[in-house]
């Protein structure tokens, strides 16, 4: 592994959407021509080397850290300069961050400590401006005479030691003279930044409508993904957020009709990594990526974003918010509307009419909204796994959300599944007790806001689980057919179906593994389920030994299924397992814990218990006579009367 010392420049555009709304043939060629004339120009006389673009930036090399400054700061006067020619709604600026420090040189590409100080200054930097390092500003203060303005040392994201930032002063003269960008002519003036997309070939934007057609992709929708908003500080509330603010983001996205939006679970594999957007699209098969960060400042927090073409790296929109830390939940609407619209501009597939921007209503207290999120991670999102304590402590600090914030719809969905996973581990001191309270919170999130699928759809779960399945069905629809392309709604509803209606069931399950490729452990459960009640055996037996720590329930469907696969010898093993757990284990007993009561599923069972050499007292005649049978049959009674019907 090669390493080397190097001066890193980082830059980020920000406003290219909305002059490609306003004119869309005009900036593609403003884009082509400074592509040619200004910044890999500018770059290329300071002797720096671009090698790494990204949808709203690039990172360039540089051996001297005085030419990195300099070429930095031509950029900047020569944006300015243009800036002047450009009406004021159509002008853009970059922010640009330099470091000096070891890298690892892996071909043409950089990686370290070094390429990632140069990364973060450029995201603290102000519009317009360039943030230099400590080493930086030591280095190149006698022999530049531009001014250096002390930032203070500041913590920055995955970097241990605070860093020393500089903000360079633009009204000094070099020592050196300043090569100048040469002017366009004025046909092809441009908005600053364009060496952000010198990967954007032409015909990439105005020919996407075909594009998307015939190239294979792997949707044949408008898809996306939002990756983890980084929090730029070390504020454990403030990381909290920024997760919060990512997940609402997907879930408002996800309410729009035909555009395939990838849930949280699998876009969080990228949290903390520096991805290139191209990649991610390949590896999640999207078209777009919303990258984003945010930084709180005393009262204040910041809140950038930004949407980008996967398949080119080029940015669509891009936008940048300070605001009082209460108005968090409006820039996040504010976002999620643009990216919207900006989708809608370019493939036509998201209307107004479509997207549901009210339904979720937003939190009214940032106190309760953290507290939120605290209960989410102690309760339903831990680490090492649902635990009891985890449970109780959720429900306590969910009750503390709603007494900060008695609106707050989230939060009494967060207690139902509390409840529902309290009675499904066997937490639940009183099973009956813990389901009516269930109930009662699933009723009250819809009644706080009944545009939630979310709480739809835990009402739907509340409903089957305390046996009204016909109400159940109704809120499973309601759910859906709220947010279409939420991967959790459809794999929720696939779970609590399979046994009732596995065709559907699959369906969702596939489409929800469509949406989320790095899907939870949880929704192997109605994966297996509904392919064991579809005969698609093989299937069933993948994602049942995908099921981390599995209980008695997947040692049953194994042994049946490698019963139904004549696979003796596994069967066997783990019919074992099995007996060994619970020696009173019988097809009758199974399926009335969970209520499978279908003649199928009845004589699916029944018959795979009895392929595992476990035991299934009625038999598939006398269930097609009377399926209620095998709820009452006793193993041991010579005899059994049926059941009323």
């Amino acid at each position: 592994m090669d390493r080397k010392l190097a001066a890193i420049l980082a830059a980020d555009v920000v406003g290219y959407s909305a002059l490609m709304e306003k004119d869309e043939q005009g900036t593609f060629e403003r884009i082509k021509a400074g592509r040619k004339e200004i910044f890999e120009p500018e770059i290329a006389r300071h002797h720096g080397y671009i090698f790494k673009l990204m949808g709203d930036g690039l990172l360039a090399e540089f051996s001297s850290v005085v030419d990195a400054v300099e070429c930095a700061v031509a950029v900047q006067k020569g944006i300015a300069e243009r800036n002047e020619a450009v009406p004021e709604d159509q002008r853009f600026q970059v922010r640009i961050g330099i470091n000096l420090g070891e890298v690892i040189v892996e071909g043409d590409d950089r990686f370290g400590e070094g390429v990632n100080i140069a990364a973060r200054l450029e995201q603290i930097a102000e519009p317009g401006g360039i943030y230099v390092s400590g080493k930086v500003a030591k280095e190149v203060e006698k022999k530049l005479a531009f001014g250096f303005e002390a930032m203070g040392e500041q913590r920055v994201k995955n970097i241990v030691e605070p860093v020393a930032v500089y903000r360079v002063n633009l009204h000094g003269q070099p020592r050196r003279r300043l090569i100048k960008a040469p002017r366009l002519r004025n046909r092809w003036l441009m908005p600053a930044g364009l060496a952000v997309f010198v990967a954007v070939t032409a015909g990439t934007v105005l020919g996407f409508q075909g594009w998307w057609k015939s190239s294979g992709a792997a949707f044949d929708e408008a898809s996306i993904a939002v990756l983890p908003f980084d929090n730029i500080g070390d504020d454990p509330q403030w990381e909290r957020i920024a997760e919060g603010i990512t997940e609402d983001i997907i879930t408002d996205l996800s309410q729009a009709d035909h555009v395939l939006v990838i849930a949280r679970h699998s876009s969080d594999v990228y949290k903390g990594k520096s991805a290139d957007v191209r990649q991610v699209g390949a590896d999640l098969g999207v078209r777009y990526v919303l990258t984003g960060s945010l930084q709180a400042m005393g009262d204040r927090v910041r809140i950038r974003a930004q949407l980008v073409d996967a398949t080119t790296g080029a940015d669509l929109w891009s936008e940048r918010y300070d605001r009082p830390d209460e108005d968090i939940f409006a820039v996040q609407s504010d976002v999620t509307a643009k990216i919207a619209n900006t989708l809608g501009s370019q493939v036509g597939v998201i209307r107004k009419s479509q997207f549901k921007l009210a339904q979720h209503k937003p939190p009214n207290s940032l106190t309760a909204y953290d507290t939120y999120l605290m209960a989410d991670a102690a309760a339903l999102t831990p680490v090492g796994g649902i635990t009891k304590d985890g449970l109780i402590e959720g429900e306590k600090l969910f009750q503390k959300a709603i007494e900060l914030d008695p609106q707050m719809a989230r939060a009494y969905v967060g207690l139902a599944y509390v409840y529902s996973l309290m009675v499904g581990y066997g937490f639940a001191e009183s099973p009956e007790q813990t389901l009516s309270k269930q109930m009662e919170a699933a009723q009250k999130a819809v009644e706080l806001d009944p545009n939630n699928n979310e709480a739809h759809g835990a009402l739907g779960q509340a409903l089957a689980w305390n046996g009204e399945w016909a109400q159940a069905l109704v809120e499973f629809e309601r759910a859906e057919a709220l947010a279409p392309n939420d991967a959790d709604t459809l794999a929720l509803i696939a779970m609590n179906i399979a046994a009732s209606d596995s065709a559907r069931a699959v369906r969702l399950s596939e489409r929800a593994v469509l949406l989320n490729p790095h899907y939870p452990n949880w929704y192997n459960y109605g994966l297996y389920w509904a392919y064991f009640f579809q005969e698609q055996f093989d299937k069933s037996l993948k994602y049942v030994k995908l099921v981390t720590g599995p209980s008695i329930n997947e040692r049953s469907f194994l042994a049946m299924l490698h019963g139904y696969l004549n696979q003796p010898d596994e069967a066997k093993q783990a019919a074992a397992e099995v007996l060994k757990e619970d020696p009173d284990w019988t097809a009758e007993k199974f399926l009335t814990k969970w209520s499978v009561n279908g003649v199928h599923e009845t004589e699916l069972v029944a018959e795979g218990a009895r392929k595992a050499g476990l035991r299934a007292c009625a038999t598939v005649a006398e269930l097609k006579d009377n399926p209620n049978l095998i709820h009452v049959k006793s193993c041991d009674a010579e005899r059994t009367k049926a059941a009323p019907g």
